[in-house]
């Protein structure tokens, strides 16, 4: 099968479809998604606000279509029609606005997630910029030499937007890193590259600007690992309180109840209900807790 036959039987693109259906009707809902595209950019989706409110209010139809489709017939089985069908719509309506919001929020959980990988990564990409500034090697190489390092990708998605900018749209290197500042959801990476900007501007020393913000991240990288593993300990002791000690409590008082005959049946049915729903639930969620908390590997 050839590269065009492929093409032509694969499945559209769901932001092509609702562009093409509300594309020009999402008038009314662009002033409630206007200040996502400060997310989308940050987020670095390959879309625009028109073609995400557009799919937002696909998705957001769908999901109404199809609780109305799922609970209607289960529905007129216990109510009278009228009613039933007025339940459908009003589930159908939360559905549809569950999923309007989860996608409200979405660019806004990416851009957090980029922001916590590039400032986890920075340090490393600053003292690489630092080496290549030692050698005398211009800005506008060094950001284009970091697309071919071992640095984190992270890192080379903002770096390639500025050399995309500066080869493809013909910006100058200061013009296209003014615009990747505004657009970065890294405010390190942002004052970082702000600083380049001034350096450049005034003709310092590159090298010992990025030397010394190098030493400064590293310094705050430190600190933050140091607020990690406090907050794991706390985290730790939570645990130990409330998966052990509480629990052992809780058993040896409802046994102590049963055994005297105070609550009869129902202490055993707690203490039952202690043991096998309370005990792995809490220890299933402070797990959890733990391993968010756990800093990962770099």
């Amino acid at each position: 099968m050839t590269a065009d036959q492929k093409k032509q039987r694969a499945l559209p693109d769901l932001s092509v479809i609702s562009y093409r259906l509300f594309g020009k009707r999402i008038g009314f809902i662009m002033p409630l998604v206007r200040d996502l595209d400060a997310d989308i950019k940050k987020a670095m989706m390959r879309t625009t606000i028109e073609k995400y409110a557009s799919r937002m209010l696909f998705i957001s139809l769908i999901g109404f279509a199809a609780t109305v489709v799922a609970t209607l017939p289960i529905l007129v089985r216990w109510f009278v029609p009228a009613y039933a069908v007025a339940i459908s719509l009003c589930l159908g309506l939360i559905t549809g606005t569950f999923a309007f919001f989860i996608m409200y929020i979405y660019p806004s959980i990416i851009a957090g997630n980029r922001r916590r990988d590039i400032d986890k990564s920075l340090n490393f990409a600053t003292q690489y910029m630092a080496i290549l500034a030692g050698a005398e090697v211009t800005p506008e190489k060094i950001f284009k030499s970091m697309l071919s390092s071992d640095i984190d990708d992270v890192i080379k998605d903002e770096v390639s937007e500025v050399v995309k900018r500066i080869d493809i749209f013909g910006e100058d290197f200061y013009s296209a890193l003014s615009a990747r500042i505004k657009e970065t959801p890294s405010k390190r990476f942002g004052d970082l590259m702000k600083g380049v900007l001034a350096v450049g501007n005034m003709g310092g020393d590159l090298r010992r600007y990025l030397r010394l913000q190098g030493k400064l991240l590293m310094r705050e990288r430190r600190v933050d690992m140091k607020k990690q593993l406090e907050g794991l300990s706390i985290t730790a002791e939570v645990y130990v309180s409330l998966g052990v000690v509480l629990p052992l409590i809780m058993i040896i008082m409802l046994s102590t109840m049963s055994f005297v005959g105070v609550g009869g049946t129902n202490s055993v049915l707690y203490m039952l209900l202690t043991t096998f729903v309370l005990i792995p639930v809490a220890s299933l969620v402070m797990l959890l807790l733990i391993d968010m908390s756990v800093p990962r590997e770099e």
